[in-house]
């Protein structure tokens, strides 16, 4: 079963597509489930975990979490993680909800963590495949995955319809959302897809700057 792990909705203020455009997407697209993964809420979340019910798609719920030194992705939680805390601590809240952490794109400047956190923290997974990200960031954080045996994950980082799908997990079963959960904190999921392209590198750059000058990274 193909999953994109890392979806963001119209909940996300740098996004676009509300949580029931984004199923049909993913219904179009053959995907066996997803995971919304708004920037510090997680109304499109549980929106979308209750729409899936009738679309015959695995929902994993989920946050993109901007912890103290970078995003942080929440699977598995039904409320929101403070946005703010140092990485152990966000990790820790994420775990006492019964979630999954993992790092969400370690090597992207400026809201990754950075491959040494990536490292030394107690995650459970590393996002070693993000659409978003251009293949030398991936290349890096699948090596720090690999250094220390950490599971992986892959996801679009969609935050537009047209980008979701470019980037997903590969899960035997995954019927439900603990048996995906189960297979990620296992390292039983393969990965799929492509990083950004050059054209795409150039336009995420353009972005950055922009929101950068405006300040708008401070609030996601």
């Amino acid at each position: 079963m193909k999953i994109d792990m890392h979806i963001h909705t119209s909940y996300s203020r740098d996004a676009s597509g509300p949580p029931k455009d984004v199923l049909g997407r993913c219904v179009k697209l053959g995907l066996g489930g997803f995971a919304v993964t708004d920037h510090n809420s997680i109304e499109g979340s549980l929106q979308a975990y209750e729409l899936a019910k009738d679309q015959g798609l695995v929902a994993v719920r989920g946050v993109e979490v901007s912890a103290q030194e970078g995003h942080i992705l929440a699977y598995g939680v039904g409320e929101l993680v403070p946005r703010g805390l140092p990485v152990a601590e966000t990790i820790e809240r994420i775990h006492a909800l019964g979630g999954v952490a993992v790092a969400a794109h370690p090597k992207r400047f400026p809201s990754g963590i950075g491959l040494k956190m990536a490292r030394d923290a107690p995650f459970d997974a590393i996002e070693v495949l993000n659409g978003g990200s251009s293949r030398r960031s991936n290349a890096l954080a699948r090596r720090v995955a690999e250094e220390k045996h950490s599971p992986m994950t892959a996801g679009s980082d969609a935050h537009s319809l047209d980008q979701i799908g470019k980037a997903y997990c590969i899960i035997e079963g995954g019927g439900e959302e603990q048996e995906v959960l189960e297979a990620i904190r296992k390292g039983g999921v393969s990965i799929g897809g492509r990083s950004r392209s050059l054209k795409e590198g150039i336009v995420y750059s353009v972005e950055t700057l922009a929101e950068w000058l405006r300040g708008d990274f401070k609030r996601l």
